[in-house]
């Protein structure tokens, strides 16, 4: 159970051309802490209406397995996700709204119900709709208006981070980890669409990065289909995702009944 709902809970510069020979600029500096969070912002996947298919593969230091299913979602409200073990048959659906995360195991015939407050506690880490959201649509995982951030250029890419270089080494050296959750994603410059993110926790030895790539054009929207997530710990797991046959136009509709013989586990 822990372990599928992990499942929920893991490109560069400007091009300009000499005769036939095509360089890419070199970058010195990032831009202004405001501009550049302007513009991963102003860069963020918009859509009503999102389906498609998605191809997964899962893996820790106990075992790894792949598996196949369909994802829909309504934006701002609702997440749909039936998977299967690649076989046709369905192992479990999913349902996320903005107060709860449902889970539904068909081949255990059970059913899991929990809110992202009690989830955040479980997994130790701030869990809520739009968060999930945002990792699976490639947006950012952060509001930048809850904090100060600090630029800087990390190998071509522009780096946005909720904490400076010399607070960062700070906390690094220091006996007594803070229990703090640090942002940093780095950026395209050609697009300012994410090429990755991370979220570190001194305290807990935890990271969780997740990276982009495979962008491909949707409604005149660069997106991203395939995710790469990475969970470090005194352990670790990995989940690699990649989306097909996306929709953005269709009208949704969610089916989620619980069989009234299934056991509702806590």
């Amino acid at each position: 159970m822990n372990k599928i709902l992990l499942l929920l809970v893991l490109l560069l510069g400007l091009a300009s051309c000499r005769s036939t020979k095509i360089t890419e600029p070199v970058y010195s500096k990032a831009p202004k802490v405001q501009v550049l969070i302007d513009s991963v912002e102003a860069s963020h996947f918009e859509f009503d209406w999102f389906s498609g298919k998605i191809a997964g593969k899962y893996k820790d230091d106990a075992q790894s397995f792949s598996f196949k299913g369909t994802i829909k979602i309504k934006k701002d409200s609702l997440i749909w996700m039936s998977i299967s073990p690649g076989l046709g048959l369905e192992l479990g659906r999913v349902l996320l709204d903005q107060d709860s995360l449902r889970f539904m195991n068909r081949f255990d015939k059970t059913y899991f119900t929990s809110s992202y407050s009690d989830l955040s506690k479980k997994v130790k880490s701030p869990l809520t709709y739009s968060r999930i959201q945002d990792l699976l649509m490639g947006n950012s995982l952060s509001n930048f208006e809850e904090k100060k951030y600090y630029v800087d250029l990390e190998n071509q890419l522009f780096k946005i981070c909720s904490v400076s270089e010399k607070q960062l080494k700070k906390m690094q050296r220091s006996r007594r980890k803070p229990d703090q959750e640090i942002y940093t994603t780095l950026v395209n410059p050609e697009n300012a669409k994410i090429d990755s993110q991370n979220l570190t926790n001194l305290k807990l030895n935890r990271t969780l990065l997740v990276s982009y790539g495979d962008f491909e054009t949707h409604n005149n929207q660069e997106f991203a289909e395939s995710i790469g997530l990475l969970i470090s710990t005194t352990k670790s797991l990995s989940l690699n995702l990649a989306y097909s046959r996306i929709n953005l136009s269709k009208k949704l509709k969610f089916s989620f009944k619980v069989p009234k013989s299934y056991e509702v586990i806590h």
